[in-house]
């Protein structure tokens, strides 16, 4: 679970899942960043659909299917995420 790194406060799972688009800690009411690290890792996610196309195309599911696994991988992948991220206090670039 991410740590803000202002306060030093550990957030919870629920809090994470709550502030997770605007990283705002919910014990000091300070700003958080993801840290580039975190957004690298946070980016294998987006490659999950990329694997599963091709799965698609071969096993030939049908819209309907694809749909409800879609929900089936979004609601997964925002119920891991608060593990994986990890808070800065300033916005931190990639290399």
């Amino acid at each position: 679970m991410p740590v803000c790194q202002n306060c030093g406060e550990k957030w919870t799972w629920k809090q994470t899942v709550k502030t997770m688009f605007r990283l705002k800690c919910p014990h000091c009411g300070e700003k958080q960043y993801e840290s580039a690290s975190s957004r690298i890792r946070g980016g294998v996610f987006v490659l999950i659909p990329l694997v599963l196309l091709p799965i698609n195309a071969w096993l030939e599911f049908s819209i309907g299917t694809v749909l409800i696994l879609a929900i089936i991988f979004a609601f997964i992948i925002i119920g891991l995420y608060p593990f994986i991220i990890k808070l800065s206090n300033e916005e931190e670039p990639y290399w």
